[in-house]
């Protein structure tokens, strides 16, 4: 069990997130939505340890979580200029022994002894998964992963987290895509205004969407149809 205690995270006076309490079931994929400046990219950071929050604790089957216990493929991952992606990989200690690298390049196909800095958005966010997968932690955070991939690498993506859920690790995913997260998740969790206000189990997927772009379909419609 993950518990999360009194969390709360300010930049200057801006609360980004508030007061959170929320427990979360191990060896599940627990989807995170929210429109833009719920908090999501925040939550992920605290979860991953690289954010120190303002109060608040979390805690993993009893005992503090740390930044030793998850593995997080952020956004915008950091490269370093002018190294390859075979050099890149080397930096991230394989603690997984199932890691197959030359079975995963028969799917993201990835020049690997090409300099990074010639990488597309696409290729450089397989480059980041890969060094993920290497670890063997028992939280995975994955931070908008379908973004920039194509449909193929996509569909692949959906299946490597349903892999991570057999190996019984907890799975984190965040999308502005709905679709791959009605997929892969065993429930989806609502972030609005930095707080968790409501969680999806697999029989109420159907009405995340209607909830969460609902009230902007409903203004959008209002104002295009007075505008053309």
């Amino acid at each position: 069990m993950i518990n999360i205690q009194g969390l709360t995270v300010r930049f200057n006076d801006h609360e980004v997130l508030k007061n959170i309490n929320i427990d979360f079931e191990p060896s599940l994929v627990h989807g995170i939505v929210g429109l833009n400046g719920a908090g999501k990219t925040t939550f992920f950071n605290v979860l991953a340890k690289t954010l120190k929050p303002n109060t608040g604790t979390i805690n993993l089957s009893g005992t503090a979580l740390t930044i030793k216990d998850t593995a997080y493929l952020e956004t915008n991952n950091f490269f370093f200029s002018r190294i390859t992606g075979n050099e890149y990989l080397k930096i991230f200690k394989q603690t997984n022994t199932g890691f197959n690298l030359a079975a995963l390049q028969e799917y993201f196909k990835l020049p690997l002894d090409e300099l990074i800095e010639n990488y597309s958005t696409g290729m450089k966010k397989k480059l980041a998964l890969l060094a993920v997968l290497k670890q063997d932690k028992p939280i995975f955070i994955l931070d908008e992963p379908f973004n920039g991939l194509d449909l193929k690498t996509n569909k692949v993506l959906e299946i490597i987290i349903k892999s991570l859920k057999q190996k019984q690790k907890t799975v984190f995913v965040s999308s502005h895509i709905i679709e791959p997260l009605l997929s892969t998740c065993d429930c989806i969790h609502l972030l609005e205004n930095g707080c968790f206000v409501k969680t999806y189990p697999k029989a109420e997927f159907g009405k995340i969407e209607d909830e969460l772009f609902g009230k902007l379909k409903s203004e959008a419609n209002q104002i295009i149809s007075k505008s053309i």
